[in-house]
């Protein structure tokens, strides 16, 4: 561990269980709050899948204007442009959020800029550190995930994109939803593709978090919790996301790692798939986790091997002692999953638009040129190994290699 004095804890009330979003009436009383921002997808709105938290609202006894324009990458200058104004000209005193990862960090970005009178990318991660003190009023937040899979209704993250189309990255307290509601009966309509990518998304974060260097006991924990119910989970749940035991049970998974994503961080392949969400990729994000993972695994595998054991174990419900143990085991053990959902629709890096010419675009992304800063340093890296920029592109030609493999083994079977 790099940082064992490491504060920790859960800072914020959570609610888990089919049929808990009934709680959002009783939440929004408890803190008298009488003017909402509802934010919302576009999708989910006109599918009337808010009606159950219009209702809520409601039944509190509070006002509620909707904001839907969210993006599927949210937006800098939409959450700058009408999210914040439509916020500010209500008179909101708190915001509730319902949908998928998107829909979260957009009503993250409103409540971070709160009354500051700035934009939403003055706090970014390069801009203010997670541990400096905001002098404005920020909104308090309640989030209803639809998805079992950014964790960012226990994280204190948001991811947004710049004008460029870049993603960059919040990291503050002040972002930590007050209130989470995680009602696996939300889960059922999920289309099959969105059920995966969501799911590895949770997956990754679960594996990362436990071998990110600032990692603790109380992270570690949970991220292992993660994994068990993940690999218990994970298939049944992406085959139907109506089945009850299975979407309550990666419902819970992608909580833990959220807990773990806020408090130690990721690793190396959330890095490398911002750019690879973006142009010309456009990759679902979880679907972009779930191609880089191998690779990542195998660059780290020198530096946290039985991590990776536990990980395994934890993933197969097996009890492979260290001298047993080898890293092809939970990089087959990941090939094999993705292959089993048809991750990225069974395509590979190449076909998806990976060349090198793409290569060196996705080497010139702020995202890793900023990774590749904080963690080349072997004194303050928070990844298992340094990872310089020249590390960056060798894992990006493994990912490539990876997933050419994984390809033919998907198309041939």
């Amino acid at each position: 561990m790099k940082n064992v004095n490491m504060e920790f804890g859960v800072r914020q009330v959570i609610c888990q269980g089919s049929g808990c979003i009934g709680k959002l009436p009783e939440f929004i009383k408890r803190e008298s709050w009488k003017r909402i921002l509802l934010v919302c997808g576009p999708t989910l709105y006109k599918s009337g899948a808010a009606k159950a938290v219009e209702e809520g609202i409601a039944k509190a006894g509070a006002e509620f204007k909707v904001f839907s324009n969210v993006r599927q990458n949210p937006e800098a200058a939409t959450i700058d442009a009408e999210a914040v104004p439509m916020a500010q000209g209500f008179k909101a005193d708190a915001i509730v959020a319902i949908g998928g990862g998107s829909t979260l960090d957009t009503a993250k970005g409103v409540s971070i800029v709160g009354n500051s009178g700035k934009k939403v990318l003055d706090f970014a991660i390069d801009k203010i550190s997670a541990q400096e003190q905001l002098r404005h009023e920020t909104l308090p937040m309640v989030a209803i995930p639809t998805t079992a899979g950014t964790g960012s209704e226990t994280a204190k993250n948001a991811v947004i994109s710049d004008e460029s189309g870049y993603k960059l990255v919040l990291a503050h307290p002040a972002i930590l939803p007050k209130y989470a509601i995680l009602d696996p009966d939300l889960l059922k309509t999920l289309p099959f593709h969105v059920a995966v990518a969501s799911a590895m998304d949770t997956f990754v974060q679960a594996l990362e978090t436990l071998t990110n260097r600032n990692a603790n006991d109380f992270t570690r924990t949970q991220s292992l919790r993660s994994l068990e119910l993940i690999g218990e989970h994970i298939r049944p749940f992406c085959a139907n996301p109506a089945d009850a035991e299975a979407a309550d049970g990666m419902s819970l998974a992608c909580m833990y790692a959220g807990f773990s994503l806020g408090l130690a961080g990721i690793g190396q392949d959330h890095v490398i798939t911002h750019p690879m969400s973006e142009e010309p990729f456009n990759i679902a994000h979880g679907d972009a986790c779930a191609m880089v993972l191998p690779a990542v695994i195998e660059y780290n595998a020198i530096a946290c091997k039985d991590l990776y054991r536990k990980a395994y174990n934890a993933l197969s419900g097996k009890r492979i002692s260290s001298h047993k143990f080898h890293v092809d085991q939970l990089i087959n053990w990941v090939v094999e999953l993705n292959c089993d959902l048809h991750v990225a629709g069974d395509k590979s890096f190449a076909e998806l638009g990976f060349n090198e010419d793409t290569l060196d675009l996705m080497m010139k992304h702020p995202i890793i040129r900023f990774a590749a800063e904080l963690n080349a340093p072997a004194d303050i890296t928070e990844y298992p190994r340094t990872t310089s920029l020249e590390d960056f592109r060798n894992i990006i030609k493994r990912v490539a290699a990876y997933s050419e493999a994984q390809s033919e083994y998907a198309k041939s079977n």
